[in-house]
């Protein structure tokens, strides 16, 4: 019986202590377990953080690339702008060279005007030239380009008769020459009389007008040649008649040199008409100054005033004896201040003495 009671108490004793130890062994692990879920909080937290600066970094990387990609835009919608402005002008300047290869009449026209605009530009400027005056115009005909001088215009056509000139250049004997010849110089002619009804002298324009050649070549065989294939070249004769001369590139330099060196001279004579008309004006203006009863009276004033103050610091004058007064009595002043420097008692028995002669 005692042998089973103490069997007993072992087992309880036991049962116990393995209690106790699964008790430890539970709070170590539920310990362990924690220790791991703060470690396992913290990193996830520590993951969401980062993952949220990443995120404004990529949000901010995102905005600049959003920004770079819209100014790259805006730079290449303006460059293609410019572009296509460029070449639209490109065009513009090329347009006459290009008609060239259409049809030959119409292309010798816009070569023809092409290179006398750029001549007047060039050497006179957009001021001073007028293309397509619609005040010279002749029903739907109208001269190409006018020249202004000071008090009129000069009309100056550059239409050119390229077909018959053409022809005659590709002639291959003489009856062609000839025959081409005649063509070219009679086309001309009608041109000429064409050019010639834009002379207006009633609208402000010169009494004779001008048609240029694209080339020098060109003008002197038609307006400087007398005969051609022993036949005599009416060109010249005709041109007098009709007041309608021919130029070319050559020749209308001295032409822009006169208009430029006269436009400068007009200018110069206006510059010093207006400083001559300014310098007589002043004279006027003191003339009418030195004329006035009140400018009299105020200098015959300013005189005596200076008059006055020139007697008032003279010698004898009353400034001077002021100063002399004022001197004066700066040096009685003085000698006072130093008598009563010296007069004051120096020791107790000075002072006894001047009580006494005061009494």
């Amino acid at each position: 019986m005692a042998r089973t009671a103490e069997a007993a108490a072992k087992v309880v004793a036991d049962t116990a202590q393995a209690a106790l130890q699964v008790k430890e062994d539970l709070s170590s692990l539920t310990n362990e377990l924690r220790g791991r879920y703060n470690e396992l909080l913290t990193q996830r937290q520590t993951q969401v953080t980062e993952i949220r600066e990443d995120r404004d970094a990529m949000r901010d990387l995102s905005t600049t690339w959003t920004e770079r990609i819209t100014t790259i835009t805006e730079s290449l919608e303006r460059i293609s702008k410019d572009a296509t402005q460029k070449v639209s002008d490109m065009a513009s300047t090329l347009k006459p060279i290009v008609s060239i290869f259409r049809s030959p009449q119409a292309a010798g026209i816009e070569f023809g005007e092409a290179t006398l605009d750029v001549l007047l530009k060039t050497h006179l400027g957009e001021q001073c030239y007028v293309r397509k005056p619609r005040l010279l115009a002749v029903g739907q005909d109208v001269v190409d380009f006018a020249i202004k001088l000071p008090e009129c215009l000069v009309p100056i056509d550059s239409k050119f008769p390229t077909v018959q000139y053409r022809a005659w250049v590709d002639a291959s004997n003489e009856v062609e020459l000839k025959a081409a010849w005649r063509a070219f110089r009679d086309q001309l002619i009608r041109q000429m009389e064409a050019t010639a009804k834009y002379i207006k002298p009633d609208a402000g324009t010169t009494d004779y007008a001008l048609i240029f050649m694209p080339s020098d070549i060109i003008y002197q065989q038609a307006f400087l040649t007398q005969q051609v294939y022993d036949q005599e070249n009416p060109i010249p004769q005709r041109a007098i008649q009709l007041q309608v001369f021919g130029c070319s590139t050559q020749t209308l330099f001295p032409m822009f040199n006169l208009i430029r060196l006269g436009l400068r001279n007009l200018k110069i004579a206006e510059d010093v008409k207006g400083i001559r008309s300014q310098i007589d004006e002043l004279s006027n203006v003191f003339t009418r100054i030195f004329q006035d009863t009140e400018w009299k009276t105020l200098r015959t004033h300013v005189k005596q005033l200076s008059d006055h103050v020139e007697r008032m610091v003279s010698e004898k004058g009353s400034v001077s004896r002021m100063a002399e007064a004022m001197k004066r009595l700066a040096d009685f002043s003085h000698e006072r201040s130093e008598s009563n420097r010296t007069s004051v008692p120096q020791t107790p028995d000075d002072l006894l003495a001047l009580q006494r002669e005061n009494q």
